[in-house]
């Protein structure tokens, strides 16, 4: 059997598109989220897909990689139909993925798999390895839009230096250079809730097909264990509903203590997806 390989850079062609869409049709959408199904088409995004039909003219393996923030940090999967994953093909849409990372410089390369498909032995062969989980969490919107006692949620309007504050207080300074794009991408708003015009929290919110995505979301920790961050969940969750959104969602690393405050404000888990790191031989 004879196959073409391509590497297309993101918008793919529609024809290619569809390709791709029928060949991951039977997947559950959790599996194909980590595809980056949204970017294929997406004018302004920045990744690529690597391709392998027959000579029949048929799909039958894609691997696609995002640059999710602008920073050259790329999250990458692969799928390979059922009926040819004998025949060494993740291997080579993995070393695909690999050149095209290399031409594009990319300075960090994560693999991604969504639920407990059995794939230790394959990434294990490419040289990557476990670097964490996360867990998907999902809401329903919420109709009553009564109004929060006692804090105000407000739209960012250029005080970084006090927002800045806040995330380096939450995480670290890695956070910086993903706020730094949040700020200028006009696709990411960033909310901030405060009180007594005190920043205590924020979150960038994203919508992504029919779904808000909260994103960088931090309690500053001096206000930590008070229902702030419950409110502002709450409020995403009601701005979901004023919009005609069908859902909000959130990913968490599976050792975080915030998966409580989650789980407490209405989120679901909905799926786990692993993270593989590339070691530098």
């Amino acid at each position: 059997m004879e196959l073409s390989l391509s590497i297309l850079s993101f918008p793919v062609d529609e024809q290619t598109a569809r390709d791709m869409e029928q060949l991951l049709s039977d997947l559950p959408t959790e599996h194909q989220t980590v595809l980056h199904p949204n970017l294929w088409r997406a004018a302004d995004s920045r990744g690529f897909a690597v391709i392998a039909y027959t000579d029949q003219e048929e799909l039958i393996g894609i691997a696609a990689a995002a640059d999710m923030v602008g920073l050259h940090h790329y999250e990458w999967s692969l799928f390979v139909h059922p009926d040819y994953r004998r025949h060494s093909l993740g291997t080579a849409l993995a070393d695909g993925v690999s050149h095209a990372l290399e031409q594009r410089q990319a300075e960090s390369k994560l693999a991604a798999f969504a639920g407990d498909m059995e794939i230790s032995a394959f990434m294990e062969s490419i040289n990557y390895h476990p670097d964490f989980n996360e867990i998907v969490l999902s809401a329903k919107p919420l109709r009553d839009d009564k109004e929060t006692e006692g804090v105000e949620f407000v739209p960012y309007a250029g005080a970084a230096k006090e927002l800045m504050e806040l995330l380096t207080a939450s995480f670290d300074d890695t956070m910086t250079p993903i706020m730094e794009h949040n700020m200028v991408d006009p696709e990411r708003e960033i909310w901030l809730l405060q009180k007594d015009q005190q920043l205590i929290a924020t979150a960038t919110l994203v919508i992504e097909e029919n779904a808000l995505w909260v994103t960088a979301f931090a309690v500053h920790p001096d206000q930590q264990g008070r229902g702030y961050g419950q409110q502002f969940l709450t409020w995403c969750r009601q701005l979901a509903f004023q919009r005609g959104l069908t859902e909000v969602l959130l990913d968490v690393e599976t050792d975080n203590d915030a998966l409580y405050v989650y789980e407490k404000s209405g989120f679901q888990r909905i799926q786990t997806i692993s993270y593989w790191k590339h070691e530098t031989v």
